[in-house]
């Protein structure tokens, strides 16, 4: 059983390439956040935490957490909760995150969630997943930490199939994107963020991989559903025993 203590920062399985570009962005990362998703990001992570319908006390880790946001709307909406922990690679992230809130924020990554076996009612991820150096082994160390039924909810961007659509959305994002966010969140991190992140999700796996390798990592009931624009999400459970 791996124990609840903060894994060191150079055994978090993160590019550090990676970890120093968001570490820069971090300050600016939710107003860049609100501005891509036009305010509803606020309003999606109320209801991905609301839509896992757990008791008032449900545990929960938030993996790949950035400045905390989906962990603060946790710790909202479960009141009586005895664990509710962020978890991400960058130091800055954890950083805000704390700053923002949240109570128990630790250095990990998919590849090691600092948390105790089926000591968790769910696990979320918001826009993280891709970042994952396997994808089998980030699932097996989410069973590893989630009870006997829990839940999993990864919100990731999936790019369109189509060659035209993905060149058009490649300019829009690391072009007029990249030029705009910087100029706007006057940070020039923030547009190097958004000139990475198209590389990023245009090199993720299809939904229908990811599903599959869920599937074959022990979860049940696995869903992907396309939510609108970028956005996709994937459910899945743990079978009850």
């Amino acid at each position: 059983m791996k124990d609840a203590t903060v894994v060191m920062e150079s055994s978090v399985g993160v590019d550090p390439e990676i970890t120093r570009l968001y570490d820069r962005a971090a300050k600016r990362y939710d107003r860049l956040n609100n501005l891509i998703s036009f305010g509803t990001s606020n309003w999606y992570r109320r209801r991905t935490i609301l839509s896992l319908d757990l008791p008032s006390d449900g545990t929960l880790v938030d993996v790949g957490s950035g400045t905390g946001s989906l962990a603060v709307a946790a710790q909202r909406y479960l009141p009586d909760s005895p664990s509710i922990v962020a978890v991400d690679p960058s130091p800055e992230m954890r950083a805000m995150a704390s700053r923002a809130g949240v109570r128990d924020v630790r250095a990990g990554s998919f590849g090691s969630i600092p948390v105790e076996d089926a000591s968790m009612d769910a696990m979320v991820s918001g826009y993280a997943i891709r970042y994952a150096v396997d994808l089998a082994e980030a699932f097996a160390e989410a069973r590893r930490v989630l009870r006997s039924g829990g839940r999993l909810v990864l919100l990731e961007m999936v790019v369109p199939r189509s060659p035209a659509k993905r060149r058009i959305l490649r300019f829009m994002v690391q072009g007029l994107g990249a030029r705009f966010f910087s100029l706007v969140c006057g940070s020039r991190a923030a547009g190097d963020l958004m000139r990475h992140f198209w590389d990023s999700i245009s090199s993720f796996d299809s939904p229908e991989l990811v599903v599959e390798l869920l599937e074959n990592s022990g979860f049940i009931d696995v869903r992907y559903r396309y939510v609108g624009g970028l956005l996709g999400e994937f459910r899945a459970q743990v079978p009850v025993e």
